[in-house]
């Protein structure tokens, strides 16, 4: 790069990292006298205003953030067209290098870890910010032990919700692995997203794996939308049920159905202290448990008013900087926050209080008195019920549940499920038939693992009714080697039947269907599989089941059978092959044998079993 300052101010070093959109730089505060770290944008995007602006957001959004579990950002600008952030410059490594050298991490680590970036993220959801990018090689953990989260490159200010959205239609950003459900629909995000991601993360953690995995990024993201996660103690017994439950809750599909943000999330991991996790992580000091302090890993305590430093969270000699081939060389540098001088004790600032003793007089934590204890359960058992009936006299009142024995019926009480019109995806993207699935209140299911191409055929398909939220079944192919089974099959003759499919270019086989003693018509169609209305490849089959079949080679032309005279039908000739014309009686007349006419090949007759 041939500016060596940015500002007046910041000198540049060697370059220490390289991103997707900026190269990160050894820097010198010349006024501050202290080592920086200094990230610039390329130049080959210096000149677009739409990564411009993505960059300065990123620069706002992190500027706006002070949390010792955060990476800080001192300043940012542009020089000559240069547009830079200066941040703080930490000896360390990032989370999935440390995976990388370390494999699956034992509990008490990954809960110090995930506790420490839940803490990061709760402070930027109290500001309104979302990350949207919280995955392992965004969370760095320094030489001290500490756990900072950085690149805020892609956070998004979720309560402006009308402000100009920082992807496009059809663009995402991020890492799919880690991705939220409504993330990976381009939906709009909120501080739930986050957590969905810090759960694969812990997942990650003591798995050894991420719960989905992939070919393509549109298969892992279709495995976030509707496959469930595989418990984590299956890959790993020694976690313990109730950190698995917190991993679960992280994981489920409907953002309110999770933690609601970053501090509940931590708050969750310090109330593990009040569960049987307790037994299994002996060297985590949990809140309100006596224990002694030992030289084992502590969960961390920041300082409060009297400016005690810090407990570090990983011991020094824990940390690993390993090279790509196995070498142990001197530590990398990496951008890392370090802020020792944090002195604003926040409501989540420890996970476990600054004494360890009982106050005097006070009962024992986790052991309240027995009959308190008693009143608090028998009354929120009393609410539970009173609320459960009202909801079920207000979803009666709404026709929403049907309750015969409130008119004096005896009769069983039903539930009406609500049916909605299935919508027609069939020729659609699999982007676009996702979106249309989604908006009309369903989940889409691809049948046969291809996304390419558009929907050539779907079950349930419309005009029929689905149960709201259930799935659509879909499956993909190719738009230009499709075909739709033509109507006007069914009922109708053999020959008719053969001319129509011929006429649509499609291949067909002959089934007898045994016959029918009401009528004594031969060769009638009596089903088409697939049905008409079916879209499918051009090659494949389409099975005529016959009702009355004629013994013998079916004719190889497209001819109407003879019928009654009670019963008119339409008569089609191939050219240059006479048919003679029936006397009407009410006798069937043998089908007539054309001459001359090579049989088609595709036409197979199946005697059935």
């Amino acid at each position: 790069m041939p500016i060596e300052v940015l500002g007046d101010r910041y000198q540049l070093g060697d370059a220490i990292g390289r991103g997707g959109m900026a190269t990160i730089y050894r820097g010198h505060d010349m006024r501050m006298e202290r080592v920086v770290a200094i990230k610039v944008l390329r130049e080959v995007y210096s000149t677009d205003p739409k990564f411009v602006t993505r960059f300065q957001r990123e620069a706002k959004a992190a500027s706006a953030l002070q949390h010792p579990n955060i990476v800080q950002v001192y300043d940012y600008g542009q020089t000559d067209g240069n547009y830079f952030i200066v941040m703080e410059l930490v000896e360390g490594t990032d989370l999935r290098r440390y995976l990388r050298s370390r494999g699956v991490l034992a509990v008490d680590r990954a809960i110090i870890i995930a506790h420490d970036v839940a803490l990061g993220l709760g402070a930027a959801h109290r500001r309104g910010i979302v990350h949207r990018d919280v995955k392992p090689q965004n969370v760095l953990v320094g030489r001290d032990g500490s756990i900072k989260l950085t690149d805020f490159g892609i956070a998004s200010v979720y309560k402006d919700i009308n402000a100009e959205r920082l992807t496009t239609t059809g663009m995402t950003l991020g890492t799919v692995q880690y991705y939220a459900p409504e993330q990976a629909q381009g939906e709009i995000v909120s501080p739930a997203a986050d957590v969905y991601a810090l759960g694969i993360v812990i997942y990650e953690m003591l798995a050894g794996r991420t719960p989905f995995d992939g070919d393509t990024p549109v298969a892992v993201a279709m495995q976030h939308i509707q496959d469930l996660p595989t418990p984590p103690t299956y890959y790993n017994p020694e976690i313990p049920v109730a950190l698995e439950e917190i991993i679960m809750r992280c994981l489920e599909k409907e953002p309110e159905r999770r933690y609601r943000d970053g501090s509940m999330l931590a708050r969750a991991l310090e109330l593990l202290g009040e569960s049987e996790v307790d037994d299994a992580l002996p060297g985590v000091l949990m809140p309100g448990l006596a224990q002694t302090p030992t030289s084992v890993a502590t969960i961390p305590q920041y300082p409060g008013a009297n400016g005690a430093q810090r407990t570090s969270n990983l011991s020094p000699d824990d940390m690993p900087y390993p090279s790509d081939n196995g070498m142990q060389p001197q530590p990398e540098p990496l951008v890392l926050a370090n802020q020792p001088g944090y002195n604003n004790q926040s409501e989540e600032a420890s996970i476990y209080p600054r004494s360890t003793q009982p106050r005097a007089g006070s009962v024992p934590y986790g052991k309240p008195d027995s009959r308190f204890a008693s009143i608090i359960t028998a009354l929120i058992l009393l609410a539970t019920l009173l609320l459960l009936g009202f909801s079920i006299y207000l979803a009666a009142e709404l026709n929403f549940i049907h309750l015969p024995w409130l008119n004096g019926s005896n009769a069983t009480p039903t539930i009406v499920v609500q049916q909605i019109a299935v919508p027609d995806l069939r020729g659609k993207t699999y982007q676009a038939a996702l979106s249309a699935a989604t908006k009309a209140g369903f989940t889409l299911k691809v049948t046969n693992g291809i996304t390419t191409g558009v929907v050539i055929n779907q079950d349930p398909a419309p005009p029929l009714l689905a149960s709201k939220g259930s799935s659509i079944r879909v499956t993909f192919g190719s738009a230009t080697q499709t075909a739709v089974v033509p109507p006007n099959l069914v009922g109708n003759t053999l020959s008719g039947a053969e001319q129509i499919l011929t006429n649509a270019g499609l291949r067909y086989s002959i089934r007898p269907d045994g016959t029918d003693p009401n009528n004594n018509t031969p060769n009638i169609v009596s089903k088409v599989d697939p049905p008409s209305g079916t879209t499918i490849p051009i090659d494949r089959t389409v099975i005529l089941y016959v009702q009355n079949f004629t013994n013998g080679t079916p004719a190889a032309s497209p001819t109407q059978n003879p019928r009654p005279t009670n019963t008119p039908a339409p008569r089609p000739t191939p050219t240059n092959t006479p048919v003679p014309r029936p006397t009407p009686t009410n006798t069937p007349v043998p089908k007539p044998t054309p001459t001359n006419t090579p049989p088609i090949p595709t036409i197979t007759v199946d005697p059935g079993p």
